[in-house]
């Protein structure tokens, strides 16, 4: 019996088999390995935006049950804030204890797009009753913010979008305050808070 090697159309079968099987392969990957990026980048965004809501919750619970004053001598509410009409820009300051139990000034700010947190240019100074300035450098919370409010609620659990408001004294705490947060490409968030 005489042995029979492969002929050239069976070498070219088999290697356009394997070729085609290859590129299966090979797409499967891709498409496992794009999907796995994609699902670690909206992971990542859903975990940033929660922690956000989660510090701002935590800086509330803290708040200092009292007022603050300014270098001008004002007396200050320890939760203030306000917003652009078009909402491309905010800011929210608080008085808020630190983990020393002192008093410390915290401040959110959405510029340009990024929502940061500092302890700027004023931090509470018990001794002398009057801000002493701090140099320390904002803190980036999220990144791809189109457009922030805030809104303030009252002891009637009216709204407001500044507080304190013309009406009430400076040194008034709001009952709670609602923050709603647009990012791009990702729809509207808000959460709601009351305070202590």
């Amino acid at each position: 019996m005489r042995n029979r090697g492969f002929t050239l159309i069976e070498v070219m079968v088999a290697l356009a088999v394997f070729a085609i099987v290859s590129l299966l392969a090979w797409r499967g990957l891709d498409l496992m390995t794009t999907s796995k990026a994609r699902l670690d980048a909206e992971m990542r965004g859903w975990r940033e935006l929660e922690m956000v809501f989660e510090r701002l919750n935590m800086d509330l619970t803290q708040i200092a049950p009292r007022s603050w004053t300014d270098t001008d001598g004002r007396v200050r509410s320890p939760v203030q804030g306000q917003m652009s009409d078009s909402g491309e820009s905010c800011q929210l300051d608080l008085l808020r204890f630190g983990a020393d139990q002192e008093p410390i000034h915290a401040r959110y700010r959405l510029t340009k797009g990024r929502l940061e947190l500092e302890f700027p240019v004023f931090a509470y100074s018990a001794a002398a009753s009057q801000p002493a300035a701090s140099e320390q450098k904002p803190n980036l919370l999220l990144e791809g913010v189109s457009a922030c409010s805030l809104e303030f609620i009252d002891r009637s659990n009216a709204s407001h979008k500044k507080w304190p408001t013309e009406d009430l004294a400076d040194m008034t705490r709001p009952r709670g305050l609602r923050l709603h947060l647009t990012l791009e490409g990702r729809g509207e968030f808000a959460r709601t808070y009351y305070l202590p």
